[in-house]
C-alpha cells in the first residue's frame, strides 16, 4: 500500500515535471534552430515586417486619397442612378 502511493506520487511529481517543462522559454544558446521553436521564429519575423511594411504604405495622405477617390465613385454611382431614373 506504501509503495502504491509513493509511485503515484512520483509518476505524479514527473508528469507535473514534463508538462511545466513545455511551457517555459527555451533557451536559444541550448538548443540548435531546428524544430518548431524555429519555425514559430520565422513566423513572428514574418509577422513583423508585414506590420512595419502596411505602416509604412498607410501615410496619411495616402489614406487621405484613398478616402477622397471613394467618395468620388460613391457621388459618382449616384448621379448614374439619379439620372437613369429620371429619363
Amino acid at each position: 500500500m506504501i509503495f502504491r502511493t509513493l509511485l503515484f506520487f512520483l509518476v505524479m511529481y514527473l508528469l507535473i515535471k514534463v508538462i511545466s517543462r513545455l511551457f517555459l522559454p527555451s533557451n536559444s544558446k541550448k538548443k540548435s534552430r531546428k524544430g518548431s521553436g524555429f519555425f514559430y521564429k520565422m513566423y513572428q519575423q514574418q509577422q513583423n515586417k508585414q506590420n512595419r511594411d502596411s505602416r509604412s504604405k498607410n501615410s496619411p495622405k495616402q489614406d487621405f486619397d484613398e478616402i477622397e477617390e471613394a467618395e468620388f465613385e460613391e457621388i459618382t454611382d449616384e448621379e448614374k442612378t439619379t439620372s437613369k431614373s429620371s429619363d
